[in-house]
């Protein structure tokens, strides 16, 4: 059969955008649940011992490593006329909103009580449920960016404008409205305590989950033919066990998961070294232009990088430019015209290199559904991208426990007061470990720590073998099985998007 010239687009501008808004809204309230926040939250905010927090976290890593793939089996299980992912999308909007709101507002709705467990309870409870609605939504989402087309073209289009808009209205929780009301409280410049703070700021990103990430169940399809038997529960787990290069993915980033220390280390520096967490907003904007050129370039740099070669860059760059930046401010790391530079100047370099991780470490998860379909005839995308999605919190639950945990040992403590009206308050200390002022720990942990640690995850990539002509062949064997099963379902009275 002749295969045409020019790679057939199915999907068209409106939807690409609308899948990408989707996910946007979906990371504003992520955003907040990134190690940068939630450690700073329940230790100075709610005021929860720093140990009882790490072990939470632990437990929770723990838990995703179950908890997502048993979503990724069931939603391959699922078959429906709205297709195995949207009605998914189109029930998760509503309870995630809910249970976002119920999480942020702990600390006020606890305010009057001083009992440390029913603390620790409501923290346990209100995480589970939100982690448990955001699962139902997290793992469809990404599923569907290798559904949404049979064309790689079209799914890096989706991939990249999701990673950007995300990265655009998921920032503007993130890096502009609470380290902005962070310090608008700190500093007596409105009347709210940190805990309204929170609260609030909750409630805002429920609405722009459910005004959001409402569109991609009400106006994304579903285009590549799936199997029209329903696989068992069981043969999701099984799949697995057979897809090498995803075991791959998954033990490279397990191995960079100490890296992500960083966010922990990076909220308490800017507060307790620089004494203002809008220092976080302005490097993050700065840095930001370096993911636009990203953004820009993915596609140019795509033709002359294979995928794999990016995933090693990705770690390499960034590995170099924390080192060279913790050395630069070693010596001067708590005096802002010094550091903000180094760390602007930082993050734009590494915020190209950031962007293009985040196209293609999505893209290769896709790349191994399609090699399971070649080689087994099944699709598995909700198993498969329910591993990007549980290795992802396993990284930010893991991670925040670690940096959690340690911050008493470089000398960080904090302790609860009671005030004459009766509610309390958390004041912190910094003092010394190691011979060295926390304040320099703080500096470490946060730049060349992690820079180091994250080569790391580059050790399974050498054995990666799904690039090139290999890559080159499956699709396009693959595209023939499709064109088939399609009519075979046009005949049975089925009908199909692709192909058309």
């Amino acid at each position: 059969m002749e295969q045409p010239k020019k790679e057939v687009r199915y999907v068209g501008v409106k939807e690409n955008l609308l899948f990408g808004l989707a996910n946007g809204g979906q990371c504003f309230s992520y955003g907040m649940f990134s190690g940068s926040y939630l450690s700073l939250f329940f230790v100075k905010v709610f005021g929860i011992p720093t140990g009882a927090v790490a072990t939470m976290l632990l437990i929770l890593g723990i838990w995703d490593t179950v908890n997502d793939p048993i979503m990724g089996g069931i939603v391959d299980k699922t078959r429906t006329r709205y297709g195995k992912l949207r009605p998914w999308l189109l029930f998760v909007p509503i309870p995630l909103a809910v249970s976002t709101i119920l999480f942020w507002g702990g600390p006020l709705l606890l305010q009057n009580t001083r009992e440390l467990t029913v603390k620790i309870v409501y923290m346990y409870i209100s995480y589970l449920l939100w982690e448990f609605f955001y699962t139902l939504g997290d793992v469809p989402y990404w599923s569907l960016s290798a559904a949404l087309s049979p064309s790689p073209s079209d799914r890096t289009r989706a991939i990249a404008t999701a990673r950007f808009l995300s990265g655009l209205i998921g920032g503007i929780a993130t890096v502009i409205m609470l380290p902005v009301m962070i310090d608008l409280s700190n500093t007596g410049k409105i009347s709210w305590s940190l805990k309204e703070v929170f609260a609030c700021c909750g409630v805002i990103s429920a609405v722009f989950i459910v005004g959001l990430f409402s569109l991609a169940g009400l106006f994304v399809k579903e285009r590549v033919v799936q199997q029209v038997e329903e696989t068992s529960f069981f043969d999701a787990f099984r799949f697995l066990g057979k897809n090498k290069p995803l075991l791959l993915i998954i033990l490279s980033n397990v191995l960079g998961t100490v890296s992500a220390v960083a966010g922990v280390f990076g909220a308490f520096y800017y507060t307790e070294v620089l004494n203002l967490m809008s220092w976080n907003s302005v490097v993050s904007l700065v840095g930001g232009l370096g993911g636009l050129v990203g953004m820009a370039t993915i596609a140019l740099v795509k033709k002359r990088f294979d995928n794999r070669q990016l995933m090693i860059l990705n770690k390499v760059i960034p590995a170099i430019l924390g080192t060279l930046a913790f050395f630069a401010g070693s010596r001067r790391y708590d005096v802002w015209y010094i550091v903000i530079p180094i760390i602007a100047a930082k993050n734009i370099l590494c915020g190209v290199f950031d962007a293009y991780n985040s196209v293609v470490s999505t893209e290769i998860i896709g790349d191994t559904v399609d090699y399971m379909e070649w080689k087994t005839g099944i699709r598995n995308e909700g198993m498969a991208f329910s591993v990007l999605t549980f290795v992802g919190k396993l990284q930010g639950r893991l991670s925040t426990s670690l940096g959690t945990a340690l911050l008493p040992v470089i000398g960080y403590f904090v302790t609860e007061q009671l005030k004459p009206d009766g509610t309390t308050v958390t004041v912190s200390r910094c003092t010394e470990a190691f011979g060295q002022p926390t304040q320099f720990w703080l500096w470490a942990f946060f730049t060349v720590f992690p820079a180091i640690t994250s080569l790391l995850s580059i050790i399974p990539f050498r054995f990666y073998t799904l690039r090139g002509d290999k890559m080159r062949e499956i699709r396009a064997e693959m595209k023939e099985r499709r064109l088939a099963l399609a009519a075979e379902a046009t005949t049975n009275g089925g009908t199909s998007d692709e192909g058309r």
